[in-house]
């Protein structure tokens, strides 16, 4: 199971790539980003691509999940099943660090912004309860890859991982565990 673990976060990493998020307000889409877009200021706002100037718009959480995911990927390699621990770990920091990172991108958090920035007049606050952030299937597949590679590290570390191995190809060749192997 120890060489498998390469897929989830190889598959978390790529996510980054893919659409993360994408923010709407009646219907029309006002920003669309991917995870690369949301760590490192870099969206589509109204259909055009734009870029941040300053570098407040870079997200650390982010990319210190992108580094945690890649930290992983590199201990899986040059590594062998004593890194287990860690790999486990990068996994489950790299799922609070999303979490973490794209917190400032709920919708609670942008009204919060707004209201703190002044805008709370009736027609702003019809406007912004209008708003709805959408997460997308590249924030979804990095989640889910990052659990998946979390358990089966776990499993590893436990010393489960063979008798986990076992039961699934018992479970994909069709036989009963208490049955023997074709000859």
């Amino acid at each position: 199971m120890w060489k498998w673990i390469r897929i989830p976060k190889g598959i978390a990493l790529l996510a980054f790539l893919l659409p993360w998020m994408t923010v709407r307000c009646s219907g029309q889409t006002l920003v669309e980003a991917s995870g690369f877009g949301l760590a490192f200021g870099r969206v589509t706002a109204m259909g055009q691509a734009a870029e941040a100037s300053d570098g407040a718009s870079l997200n650390l959480w982010l990319i210190l999940a992108l580094l945690a995911i890649a930290g992983g990927l590199v201990l899986l390699f040059l590594k062998g099943r004593e890194a287990a621990k860690f790999v486990l770990g990068t996994s489950v920091a790299a799922i609070a660090l999303i979490f973490t990172g794209t917190w400032r991108y709920s919708r609670d958090a942008i009204l919060a912004e707004a209201a703190k920035n002044g805008q709370s007049s009736g027609l702003d606050q019809a406007a912004l309860a209008m708003i709805r952030v959408d997460w997308e299937i590249g924030y979804w597949l990095a989640l889910l890859s990052l659990i998946a590679a979390a358990a089966m590290a776990w499993l590893v570390t436990s010393g489960s991982d063979t008798d986990a191995e076992a039961k699934m190809r018992s479970l994909a060749s069709g036989r009963k565990d208490d049955e023997p192997p074709e000859s």
